[in-house]
């Protein structure tokens, strides 16, 4: 995406007197037509082209500056300006801009801008911006922005951008995107990343991130070399680390992922959470009691050589208590004795609700429990197994952490699927 035609819009051919416009061939030797000048020059016509080096007055049209030019109204240069630009609505530069620009609303250069650049609502240059951009609504340019740029809207290069990028909504670079780029909604580059992404909302990379995309929602590449960190990550590929709540990647990578909930198509890939889905990993559905759970269902994820369970039931408060609630997690390890059998161990947390037992018998409203157990497993088919489990139990209350019931625990249950 390269811009190479900046038109001055409405504001500048009104300014202008409807002769302003910039000419579209970048190798052209001619810039913007002549128009009304209502100001004071010190010019040296003897110079091809004519320098202006200091400007004052209403609105101005002329050649190339080099020094300062002041005006109410607007400022334009046909060819280059060097020095100070300051307007009070638009400073408008035909080829490249250097030094200092201050406008009300708009700052115009052709090809290139560098140095400070200050506007009320927007900076555009044709083809590339270095140095420091700051503007109310956007920064944009054609190809490149390296510097610092500052925007209450959006920071976008038609090529890359690099060093330091602040925008209320975000920051869009049509290929690279470098240093840090802070959006208050978004980042997206159009080919990689290779810095620092932050933003509340999303982060994209079209190609790759091989730097780190930290956001409050999503990050989105198609092949992630770095570090990704928000609530879910996404990655056609995952050659780096995914670090949120839910990691995704659905091709085959080795690459690691921390969170609650990781998918990977890659059987090799490292997983550290609750719930890790491979292509080997076993769905299944366990149905089980005991003296901890009178009843209780859960689905188990079952790798390799480990073992996730989530499940709830109704916790056991006694044969003459009113009915109570259980959520339970569970991680453990398992090793195959025979093609048949199985022994594992495991640990779980399990939540308690007390429920209407709290003011029937004065029990606490809610309580945990700690549940270290080792578990036989025989598969009667591919698709259907029998366990028992032992273990003990430590079971406390939330407000006081004091201890409410202490005893070895038993489950027998049935595995389908």
């Amino acid at each position: 995406m390269k811009i190479r035609i900046i038109s001055a819009l409405f504001i500048g051919y009104v300014l202008m007197g409807g002769h302003t416009f910039l000419y579209a061939q970048k190798t052209t030797t001619k810039g913007l037509k002549k128009g009304a000048n209502v100001s004071l020059n010190i010019t040296d016509k003897k110079k091809t082209p004519p320098r202006t080096y200091f400007n004052l007055g209403l609105f101005s049209n002329y050649t190339c500056l080099n020094g300062a030019g002041i005006n109410v109204i607007s400022s334009l240069q046909h060819y280059n300006a060097y020095g100070m630009q300051v307007a009070g609505f638009a400073n408008i530069t035909g080829l490249k801009s250097t030094g200092l620009q201050i406008a009300g609303i708009t700052n115009v250069t052709g090809r290139r801008a560098c140095g400070a650049i200050f506007s009320g609502l927007m900076n555009v240059s044709g083809h590339s911006t270095y140095g420091l951009a700051v503007s109310g609504l956007g920064n944009v340019s054609g190809g490149d922005i390296k510097g610092m740029g500052v925007s209450g809207l959006i920071n976008l290069g038609g090529r890359d951008t690099r060093g330091l990028m602040i925008a209320g909504l975000g920051n869009i670079s049509g290929k690279v995107q470098g240093g840090l780029s802070v959006g208050g909604l978004m980042n997206v580059a159009g080919k990689s990343s290779r810095g620092v992404q932050v933003t509340s909302l999303l982060n994209v990379a079209a190609e790759t991130n091989d730097g780190w995309q930290l956001a409050g929602l999503g990050n989105v590449s198609v092949s992630n070399k770095g570090l990704q960190t928000a609530f879910i990550n996404y990655s056609v590929e995952n050659n780096g680390l995914q670090l949120g709540v839910s990691n995704v990647n659905i091709k085959g990578r080795k690459g690691f992922q921390v969170g609650i909930v990781n998918i990977s198509a890659d059987s090799c890939a490292h997983q550290i959470g609750c719930i890790n889905l491979k292509p080997q990993t076993k769905v299944q559905m366990i149905v089980a009691g005991g003296n901890a759970n009178k009843g209780s269902l859960s689905v188990r994820f079952k790798n390799k050589h480990t073992y996730t369970q989530i499940g709830t039931g109704a916790y056991y408060l006694g044969t003459d208590r009113d009915f109570s609630l259980s959520a339970f997690y569970r991680a453990g390890v398992y090793f195959r004795l025979t093609p048949k059998l199985d022994i594992s161990a495991d640990i779980g947390y399990c939540h308690i609700e007390s429920l209407d037992n709290k003011n029937s018998y004065g029990y606490p409203a809610r309580l945990y429990a700690l549940e270290p157990r080792m578990n036989l497993e025989y598969s009667i088919t591919r698709r259907f197994g029998i366990f028992a489990s032992g273990g003990y139990g430590w079971t406390r209350t939330y407000k006081g952490n004091h201890a409410f019931e202490n005893k070895g625990i038993f489950e027998v249950g049935m595995i389908l699927f």
